[in-house]
């Protein structure tokens, strides 16, 4: 029992999660043991959903955008495969972003497709990713001529944004589609201040025609919770359900598909409330950080350079003048018990979420304090 133990430990501990999943540990009275089952009578088959799952997909559609949405238990990783594996076949080619998830080149090499392949901007000052240019889809299309379709990562890991309204435009010139996965912004577009001051927008709003989105790493849902939304009719809906379905387990967890349904009412509730006093909290501590010279935070201020459209402000990416950011990962985890994302580039991930509380960024201001 050493990985039971070890999780008990760690949700016993002090450590303060400024990390995934976006549940941060505090969406307390769901016992996973008393509500697990399979398919059995009156709960619905994920594979042909006409009840409650079903209900649940509309929920999601309702929340998300799209003309069709379904629930991912395999992770955003199937989505991507599906996607993918829907769109182009043996031989044909896609334009893919070299920044893409693992998941992208599986399909590819699973499917026989030859990529393509498209750069992202590089921020060099903090060797971070920045965004795909739509200028450079768009000469990518009329150099290529044949591809079957264009997949980019946005917003990235760190949390910037292409301009997806763009380059679905060029894509759909070149009647092809535009696959978006967007695993680290299932909440763009829930908020709307976000979307306004950052250019946090919905990949689906802004006219991509599959986006897959995963819903644990941002939003409170179960760690391999995701969604994929398809729009438009460019894609073969046929293809799509058939790989949809490959790529799922045949015995899909209703634990995950629950804790989806239970984030959608809190969403509903609580949502607008908690986003917005998120939203101070961050404002609060980039105020906090931009008022010392020891410590920055980079990521707001890329918008409109690098390629970049848009920004999570959810995303902290901390950097500090004096320590590398190693000394400083190990600084805020050893002396101030808070345990970041990532070590990023020459910076350190701090990920938030609307389930973040008072203490976590009273704690994390106290660091900052200390550190600077």
């Amino acid at each position: 029992m050493g990985l039971y133990n070890e999780l008990i430990r760690n949700a016993d501990s002090d450590m303060y999660p400024f990390h995934m999943p976006g549940h941060k540990r505090r969406f307390s009275g769901f016992d996973p043991y008393e509500t697990d089952i399979t398919e059995i009578d009156g709960f619905d088959d994920m594979h042909r959903p006409g009840g409650l799952i079903e209900e649940l997909n509309s929920g999601l559609r309702d929340c998300f955008g799209g003309d069709r949405v379904r629930i991912l238990v395999n992770g955003s990783t199937s989505g991507v495969l599906a996607a993918i594996s829907a769109c182009a076949g043996p031989g044909e080619k896609i334009l893919l972003c070299s920044n893409c998830h693992k998941s992208a080149k599986d399909a590819v090499k699973i499917r026989g497709i030859k990529p393509v392949f498209i750069d992202p901007e590089e921020i060099e000052e903090f060797h971070l990713t920045g965004g795909i240019r739509p200028e450079k889809v768009k000469k990518a299309l009329e150099e290529e001529g044949d591809l079957a379709a264009v997949f980019i990562t946005s917003p990235t890991y760190d949390g910037f944004l292409s301009d997806v309204r763009s380059i679905a435009k060029h894509c759909h010139n070149a009647g092809i589609p535009l696959i978006v996965d967007s695993a680290h912004g299932a909440h763009a577009g829930l908020y709307r201040p976000f979307a306004e001051e950052y250019n946090f927008e919905n990949a689906s709003e802004a006219g991509a025609d599959i986006v897959v989105k995963s819903l644990h790493k941002n939003l409170p849902a179960f760690t391999q919770t995701a969604v994929l939304t398809v729009n438009g009719s460019l894609v073969d809906r046929e293809k799509l359900k058939y790989y949809y379905s490959a790529y799922q387990s045949t015995s899909p967890s209703y634990i995950l598909m629950a804790g989806a349904d239970r984030m959608l009412s809190f969403l509903k509730t609580e949502g607008e409330k908690r986003f917005r006093e998120l939203d101070e909290r961050l404002k609060d501590i980039r105020k906090e950080v931009g008022e010392n010279e020891v410590m920055g935070i980079s990521g707001t201020r890329y918008i409109g350079d690098f390629g970049i459209y848009g920004f999570d402000p959810t995303k902290l990416l901390f950097y500090h003048r004096e320590y590398s950011p190693e000394k400083l990962y190990e600084r805020v985890r050893t002396r101030f018990h808070l345990q970041p994302e990532k070590i990023s580039g020459r910076a350190v991930l701090f990920m938030t979420s609307v389930m973040d509380d008072e203490e976590g960024f009273r704690r994390l201001k106290e660091a900052i304090g200390s550190l600077t």
